[in-house]
C-alpha cells in the first residue's frame, strides 16, 4: 500500500533521570557531579524515541499515512519500539529485526526545562529493500557507517522520483559538509537549526538568517527550513520567498525545552507540505506542535492530532 511518508534513521529508548538543583551544581552552563558518588533521582521513566521514530508517530497522529525504516536489535527494548509504533499506527514493514545486536539507548539528564543526552548508535547494516511507494521520505539520523547506505539512498530517489526531506543528524554533523554534499544535491526540503545551519555554511552566528538560508542552497536544498528556538522559524525557498514565524505560546510552563521539539516541529511541518499547505501554514503547524511537545518529557506526549492542530 502506497505511503504519503517514509521515514528514515535510528530507532531508541530515552531513559529519563531528573535531577534536582540540591544534589547537582549548575556552574556556566555545566551540571557536575563527583565521580564515584551516589546521585539522587527524583523521577525516572522512559520512552521510545529517535528522530525517524519522533517524526513518524507525529505525523502519522496528525493524518500522513506513514512508514518508517528502522534498524532494531533483538531484544525487549526492540518489541517495545514496535509495540509504540503500531499503536501510533505506523507502518512496520520496513522496520529490520537483527540478530546479535542491541537496540539504542539514550540515557538522558533532566535539569531544569533543558537535558543532556548521551546517545549510542549501534551500527547496523543499512540496505534499501522493498519499501513500499511513497510521496516523501525524511531522512534523518544514522550511526557513523551511514555514507555507503545514503548513496544508494540517493540512487532510490532519482530512480523513483521521491520528494526527499533531510533533517541531518549528531552523526552526520560531525561528519562535515563533504558527506553530506551529495544528498544535499537532491534535497527538497532541509530541516536544521539555527547552530546546524552556521555549521553547515561556516558564517558567523549572528548573520542575517535570510543570508544563512542562501547560504544553505547554495549547498542543493530547494526550500530550507531554520528552527531557533524561542526565536520561532523561518522558511526560504531557492524563488526567494522567505517566511518567519515566531513561537506559539500557551499558558502552561514548559517542562522540557528540548528533547523532541524540532522533531515535533518537523512533524508538523512535513504534514502540513503533505496536506498541501503552504510554506507559511507549514511553519505555523510545526511551531504549534513544537510548543505543546515541550510541555511533556519525552518527544512524543505532548503531539498534536490532525483535529487539534487545525482548530488551533
Amino acid at each position: 500500500m502506497p505511503l504519503d511518508l517514509l521515514t528514515i534513521g535510528d530507532s531508541a529508548i530515552d531513559l529519563y533521570m531528573r535531577i534536582s538543583d540540591t544534589e547537582l551544581d549548575p556552574y556556566q552552563g555545566k551540571v557536575c557531579f563527583f565521580h564515584g558518588t551516589k546521585i539522587m533521582v527524583n523521577s525516572f521513566e522512559s520512552a521510545v524515541a529517535g528522530n525517524a521514530v519522533n517524526v513518524a508517530l507525529g505525523c502519522a497522529k496528525l493524518g500522513v499515512k506513514t512508514g518508517i525504516y528502522t534498524e532494531l536489535g533483538n531484544d525487549q527494548n526492540a518489541k517495545l519500539v514496535i509495540q509504540i509504533l503500531k499503536n501510533g499506527r505506523v507502518g512496520i514493514k520496513t522496520v529490520v529485526i537483527n540478530k546479535g545486536k542491541m537496540t539504542n539507548v539514550h540515557p538522558i539528564i533532566v535539569f531544569g526545562t533543558d537535558r543532556t543526552i548521551f546517545s549510542y548508535h549501534e551500527k547496523f547494516n543499512y540496505k534499501i529493500t522493498k519499501w513500499p511507494q511513497t510521496k516523501w521520505i525524511y531522512y534523518t539520523s544514522l550511526a557513523e557507517n551511514f555514507p555507503e547506505f545514503q548513496a544508494k539512498l540517493i540512487e532510490h530517489v532519482k530512480r523513483t522520483g521521491t520528494g526527499l526531506a533531510m533533517n541531518p543528524g549528531t552523526v552526520h554533523m560531525k561528519a562535515g559538509i563533504d558527506k553530506l554534499k551529495n544528498v544535499f544535491s537532491i534535497t527538497d526540503i532541509l530541516i536544521v537549526n539555527r547552530e546546524e545551519a552556521i555549521k553547515l555554511t561556516e558564517l558567523h552566528y549572528d548573520s542575517n538568517v535570510s543570508e544563512i538560508h542562501n547560504h544553505l542552497h547554495k549547498l542543493g536544498p530547494k526550500l530550507t527550513v531554520i528552527t531557533d528556538g524561542k526565536n520561532g522559524a523561518t522558511a526560504k525557498d531557492v524563488t526567494g520567498k522567505f517566511e518567519q514565524r515566531q513561537i506559539y505560546e500557551i499558558a502552561h510552563k514548559p517542562v522540557d525545552n528540548k528533547t523532541g521539539a524540532g522533531d515535533a516541529f518537523s512533524a508538523g511541518f512535513m504534514s502540513a507540505i503533505i496536506h498541501g499547505k503552504s510554506m507559511k501554514e507549514a511553519l505555523k503547524w510545526g511551531t504549534i506542535n513544537s510548543s505543546y511537545a515541550i510541555r511533556e518529557v519525552g518527544a512524543n506526549k505532548g503531539l498534536l492530532s490532525l483535529k487539534e492542530i487545525e482548530k488551533l
